[in-house]
């Protein structure tokens, strides 16, 4: 465990989303501008039939009044709007226009939707181009517009609100293991059997026929076999049989990451949606894939698929891309629609993305959402959109086996192996000899005399001091053929790959178990002996299968809604990946939320099959209700007995049951296609806080053709977690209670009966049989068990916090390095605090010399330490406010204000001073920062205030709001600093300015989204390191250093 004293120098890097391709889409907080007051529900209302304009008769007067407090809101909305887009990472220079008319799916009428979007059209300024509109799921359009022209369009007529589009790039590539490489048979794709998939393919006859599966990601490659392809690349026309809809809306050449040295922002259709990067294909066969040669199924072989290619061979997609396939999916009628991407952290559900997912849904189509891959960051990580409320949040569990390479050793039998990645793949037929070390020289690292390993196969243990890339160099240096590795650990697994731009071994590199290498040692002891390379698989079974992956995002959402909904297999997936030439085999095995989520998307395909009565409620609702609870992935590191269950905003309801779910969908009897299911809803329970413990009603439906008689209980098995939200401690044996109103119900065939359940948040965890208090706010949570008299047991995830939320810290952290082992006495080595405090900052070095919207985007920020720092204002010199957001706010506004002569908040600096307003920031693990421009709202657009004395002020919006004392608010507000009162001062920075990359017209110039901050160390107390991350909902920075990454 480490922690630093501080560091006042804060790096910024280039901001990259890992697009996990879940990976990764940007439909984060960013608020939208509204023509007028919202109303009590908080929905933006729309303008009157003559808009704001409208005066007649004797309200002359008050229409005045109104209409210059109208244009005020308007003026001051506006500029916030513009400042948010801005600052928020991957603003792509372009926004979408919401008009009044609700959308078709939501029964608005196509009539009005185009009248009102041609109208905006023929009348919206010259230099405002519409790049794309939506009608279907959502109501708008998406324009390449000035800043100037905001105002506008702002008070054009039928507007409704305005949102920026936003950018996200691609993460790098998952780890793989291509089958054409190391021989891995399809039948090895085992993930199903953790789910039921075999048996409702075999006994019920479910394959998803007559089901349309879309899957919104990088395309497909219809050549391959698993979609009815030849193999050949290039021979299939489009559509196919199998794929039978979809659309390329990029082009391969697109790439809108403005660091690449191949930036295209510059987007060039196609009817095909080929797969250049491997991920499409890979999601989309897991769902629907067959290839009968290979013995490969997905989960609904027979289901058809539609393909929504939104991003390039390189960089990642743009938001109004993902809404337009959304569009296209709908229209082309898929029953289930796919999304293996998202935005880490961000998890407050107000973009149009989000709000057309549960629009999609509303209109019967099942949507399945990556939960993410960022559960190595804690809590709150879980991803949009998989946080709309109408979306299956899928998280992962690891498959029940892993497949492995072999070799034949000396006795003929199959030894299996793993390759480290990095070395080249080994043979698959022919013998090498093998050799080992001398005694005393075991670990290898050392040069023996002349080349005594020419054209074998060495054994080598990875103890010792010596680096492994010392041991396999070695080796190398002394004629070795391959290099075969092991430890005591006795996995084949490496612990370590080779070092990116590290010049790799020119040999094969690989481990086996220890027990095989000991075997071969005392065979080599005892004469020569040799292996032989192979082509066979072997099937090693995990004893983690069917555990949520280490990887998997934490819930809850922002709201404290139960995220994610259900659990299904997404570690070590084998599955297609695109054929890029004749005679590949085209299969790999890939990790990730992003395989979870198609794996439930197949599963819904064979529950509409089997009901096609079926809506989108219904199966999330027998898909929850019928979940398998899994437990704890990490029993013996806490000392938990096996009793313990993985937290509910971990697991959700647990991992899928399909053959369950398919029965309860027909109320456990024939399966017939028009079944009425028998249900218990709501299928989850979000508690909140403790703002209220009312109880909640459950309505159990019984659609069965006898009496049920339920048995009601609780499971409050599964763990909590309280602590740092990067560095959650777990707490098992919490003493959560659960009453219900009555401890039997009795429901008659064809009927429904409701019972209350109340849950009590608990105060004491149990530590080796005692039971303590917990020393911090904790979510817990649990599962409400019924039984019913017909030999079925269906449950629903509950899960809360045990505080108000509003009490937890937002804008300040008061977390140490000691709350990371609460159950250890503190040390004062570990009493520096984990996050930095809010404060003022200025950029010292930018070696880019990039300035995109007053910032550098590889910047190293320093802290201000004393009063009336100046800024010239020129390029990247500009004030920025850095601050750690420890836990989800929904509301952040950051206002200027001229410095009084003590150096406190004077007047604002201008009518409108809110300078950057978003409508929630979800938690980080790093810092958030936001750079000023030294501008505020003037008139439609925006001006620079006078040179003078200022100081930023950021107002946070503590959680939802509702704090039980009053105090909804977080506020910081900086020490005062100096605007340009030296005109001849330049930027901190040594590097010179320049312009950033320019899109051709009518299209996108994206700018290098806000960056993150790598960390320097310093004295300052109140900083000190955190890990890396993927950023939130706004420019985000990482603080340097060892940050402490326990894990359980």
């Amino acid at each position: 465990m480490y922690h630093s004293k501080g560091a006042d120098m804060i790096r910024r890097r280039k901001w990259r989303a890992r697009v996990g391709l879940v990976s990764a889409m940007a439909v984060i907080g960013a608020g939208a501008l509204a023509p007028q007051a919202a109303h009590a529900e908080g929905t933006p209302k729309p303008p009157g039939p003559s808009g704001a304009q409208q005066d007649d008769g004797g309200q002359k007067q008050a229409g005045g009044a109104a209409r210059q407090k109208n244009k005020d809101e308007i003026r001051q909305r506006l500029q916030t709007l513009k400042s948010k887009a801005h600052a928020s990472p991957g603003f792509a220079g372009k926004w979408f226009v919401q008009f009044s008319e609700k959308p078709t799916i939501k029964g608005g009428s196509a009539k009005t939707i185009t009248a009102q979007q041609k109208t905006f059209s023929s009348t919206a300024p010259k230099d405002v181009k519409v790049t794309d509109s939506y009608s279907k799921v959502w109501n708008g359009v998406a324009v390449k517009a000035e800043d100037k022209d905001l105002g506008k369009i702002l008070k054009a007529k039928n507007v409704k609100a305005v949102f920026p589009v936003l950018t996200v790039q691609k993460p790098e590539e998952p780890a793989q293991k291509p089958e054409q490489k190391n021989g891995v048979k399809p039948a090895l794709f085992t993930a199903g059997d953790l789910t039921g998939v075999p048996y409702a393919r075999k006994e019920l006859g479910l394959t998803g026929k007559g089901v349309k599966i879309g899957i919104i990601d990088t395309g497909i490659d219809i050549d391959h076999p698993a979609f009815g392809g030849s193999g050949v690349p290039g021979s299939a026309a489009f559509p196919t049989s199998k794929v039978v809809a979809g659309y390329d809306f990029v082009g391969d050449k697109f790439n809108n990451d403005s660091s690449s040295g191949t930036y295209n922002p510059n987007p060039k259709p196609d009817p095909v949606p080929n797969d250049c990067d491997n991920h499409g294909t890979h999601v989309a066969s897991i769902a629907a894939g067959n290839d009968a040669a290979k013995k490969f199924k997905g989960v609904a072989p027979d289901a058809k698929l539609g393909a929504y290619k939104i991003a390039g061979c390189e960089g990642g997609f743009d938001s109004d891309v993902l809404l337009a396939a959304m569009e296209r999916a709908t229209k082309d009628g898929m029953d289930v629609v796919n999304m293996s991407l998202g935005l880490p952290f961000a998890s407050w559900p107000n973009y149009p993305v989000a709000t057309a997912a549960d629009a999609m849904a509303d209109s019967g189509i099942v949507l399945t959402s990556a939960a993410g891959n960022e559960g190595e960051s804690g809590v709150f990580s879980t991803n949009t959109p998989s946080v709309a409320r109408k979306a299956i949040s899928v998280g992962s569990v690891d498959s029940g086996e892993i497949s492995s390479n072999t070799f034949r050793g000396p006795d003929g039998k199959l030894v299996p192996y793993d390759s480290v990645a990095g070395s080249p793949w080994p043979p698959t037929a022919g013998k090498v000899e093998l050799a080992t070390y001398p005694d005393g020289k075991k670990t290898g690292g050392v040069d023996l005399p002349g080349t005594p390993f020419k054209g074998k196969a060495v054994l080598v243990s990875l103890g010792g001091n010596a680096a492994a890339d010392q041991k396999f160099a070695a080796a190398e240096k002394d004629g070795a053929a391959a290099v075969v590795f092991y430890d005591e650990s006795d996995s084949i697994a490496p612990l370590f790959k080779i070092a990116e731009g590290k010049p790799g071994p020119k040999l094969p590199v690989i481990q086996i178990k220890y027990a095989e290498a000991k075997k071969l040692e005392t065979t080599i002891a005892a004469g020569s002996a040799s292996i032989e390379w192979t082509d066979e698989e072997f099937a090693i079974r995990r004893e983690d299968g069917g555990l949520v992956a280490f990887s998997s995002s934490f819930g809850l959402a922002a709201d404290l809604t139960v995220k994610p909904d259900v659990l299904a297999p997404g570690g070590n997936i084998f599955a297609a990946i695109p054929i890029k030439k004749q005679g590949e085999r085209g299969y790999a095995v890939y990790s990730g939320t992003s395989m979870a989520s198609p794996h439930a998307a197949g599963a819904a395909a064979l529950l509409l099959q089997s009901n096609t009565a079926l809506n989108p409620g219904d199966v999330r609702t027998v898909l929850q209700n019928t979940g398998k609870s899994v437990t704890f992935a990490a029993l013996e590191s806490h000392g938990f007995d096996r009793t313990a269950k993985e937290p509910i905003h971990r697991q959700g309801a647990g991992l899928i049951n399909v053959p369950a779910a398919v029965a309860q969908a027909h109320s456990h009897a024939k399966v017939t296609s028009d079944a009425v299911p028998s249900t218990v809803t709501p299928s989850k329970v979000s508690l909140g806080d403790t703002d209220s413990n009312d109880p909640t009603e459950l309505t159990i439906a019984n659609r069965s053709n006898k009496e049920v008689t339920y048995t009601l209980s609780s499971d409050v098995s599964p763990v909590g977690t309280a602590g740092p939200n990067q560095f959650p401690s777990y707490f098992a044996g919490l003493n959560t209670k659960v009453s219900f109103s009555a401890k039997t119900v009795t429901v008659p065939a064809n009927s429904t009966r409701t019972v209350k359940a109340t849950v009590t948040p608990p105060s004491t965890y149990t530590d080796k049989g005692t039971a303590k208090k917990l020393p911090w706010p904790t979510i817990y949570g649990g599962y409400l068990v019924l039984k019913g008299s017909n030999n079925t047991v269906q449950h629903i995830p509950f899960a809360g916090l045990n505080a108000d939320y509003e009490s937890l810290g937002f804008l300040r952290s008061e977390w140490t390095a000691n709350d990371l082992t609460p159950k250890e006495p503190p040390s004062d080595d570990y009493a520096g605090k984990l996050y930095i405090e809010p404060n003022l900052a200025f950029v010292s070095s930018c070696p880019s010399g990039r300035v995109l919207d007053a910032e550098c985007p590889d910047a190293t920020l320093s802290l201000v330490s004393n009063d009336d720092h100046k800024y010239s204002m020129d390029g990247y010199d500009v004030p920025n406010v850095v601050m750690h957001v420890e836990n989800p706010v929904s509301k952040l506004e950051v206002a200027a204000y001229h410095a009084n002569a003590d150096g406190s908040k004077g007047k604002p600096a201008g009518k409108d001073n809110i300078v950057f307003r978003s409508d929630g920031v979800g938690a980080d693990t790093s810092v958030w920062s936001y750079a000023w421009d030294g501008t505020v709202a003037s008139g439609n657009g925006k001006a620079p205030v006078p040179d003078g004395r200022y100081v930023l002020e950021v107002t946070a919006t503590k959680g939802t709001g509702h704090a039980q004392n009053g105090k909804n608010t977080d506020v910081f507000t900086s020490r005062p600093f100096v605007v340009r009162s030296n005109p001849g001062a330049t930027p901190s920075s040594t590097a010179s300015p320049t312009p950033s990359p320019t899109a051709s017209p009518g299209q996108t110039s994206t700018p290098t989204p806000s960056p993150t901050a790598s960390p320097s160390s310093s004295s300052d107390p109140t900083t000190s390191p955190t890990a890396d991350r993927t950023p939130s909902a706004k420019p985000t920075s990482t603080l340097e250093g060892g940050a402490p990454r326990t894990r359980r």
